[in-house]
């Protein structure tokens, strides 16, 4: 693909920057995120068949959370890419910002067309790891029919795209995303607990319904042995994923908790 991409409306005037995204980096992260989810979901579902959670319960469902998360992380990721396309690229023009693809233009826009710019505040040094999924950068971009575009750390120069839509849309509502992480602080708190209640309350259910035995004895004096079936393997396999689920919530939760904490105060 060539540096300029044709196309570009003339009205946006000349090429201020072009911005690639790293589509590759997203698809080797589903790449081997998916299978490690899959695989934590499926250790910890198949312990709960298997064992009914009567040993290491907690262990199994944070092995479910963990293959939750995984597959998450992962579809998400590849759902991004697939968006993305292949070649994806910003250009930033004279009078607006441009949006693309190896297949062509995804879409172009003015600067009066960007009505928000929601810009995640950033302290501390960045990891490698959140660089690596994108997260140590996260821009996105109201338009006024109501679309959002959204540019995260993915972006060769991110920061340097996001500051010059900043630069050139002087009307464009400033948003903070974490605002209503500090306001919702005692019901995350609260959804977490729920969370965490909802775990305990499904493994305690399936421990205390066991495959056994019950013991009869008839009007002859015989001792008989009858098959007590526990929850079924469908009831077993609900309440795995929802495990997974309220493990998967509650982490999330709390982490959202804790990072308003942090920011309460740039």
């Amino acid at each position: 693909m060539t540096d300029t991409p044709a196309a570009a409306p003339a009205d946006l005037g000349a090429l201020v920057s072009r911005h690639p995204v790293a589509n590759r980096t997203r698809w080797i992260n589903a790449a081997w995120t998916l299978p490690i989810g899959a695989l934590g979901f499926w250790l910890g579902l198949q312990g709960l068949l298997r064992d009914g959670a009567s040993n290491g319960g907690e262990s199994l469902g944070l092995a479910l959370g963990f293959g939750v998360c995984g597959l998450a992380i992962g579809l998400s990721q590849a759902v991004r890419a697939l968006r993305g396309g292949d070649g994806e690229y910003f250009e930033v023009r004279a009078h607006g910002l441009v949006h693309g693809n190896a297949r062509g233009l995804k879409g172009r826009w003015t600067w009066a067309q960007i009505a928000t710019i929601t810009l995640r505040a950033r302290s501390g040094a960045v990891g490698p790891h959140a660089h690596r999924f994108g997260h140590d950068y996260r821009c996105v971009l109201g338009l006024a029919d109501g679309g959002r575009v959204r540019i995260d750390g993915l972006a060769v120069g991110a920061s340097t795209l996001g500051n010059a839509v900043i630069d050139r849309c002087p009307d464009a509502r400033l948003l903070d995303p974490e605002a209503w992480t500090r306001r919702a602080g005692g019901w995350l708190l609260l959804g977490a607990a729920l969370c965490v209640g909802g775990v305990v309350a499904m493994v305690r259910y399936i421990s205390a319904h066991p495959d056994g035995e019950r013991v009869t004895v008839d009007s002859y004096g015989r001792t008989g042995h009858e098959f007590v079936p526990g929850a079924d393997d469908t009831t077993v396999m609900l309440l795995a994923l929802g495990i997974g689920g309220c493990a998967l919530g509650a982490a999330v939760l709390l982490a959202l908790f804790v990072h308003g904490r942090v920011r309460r105060r740039p």
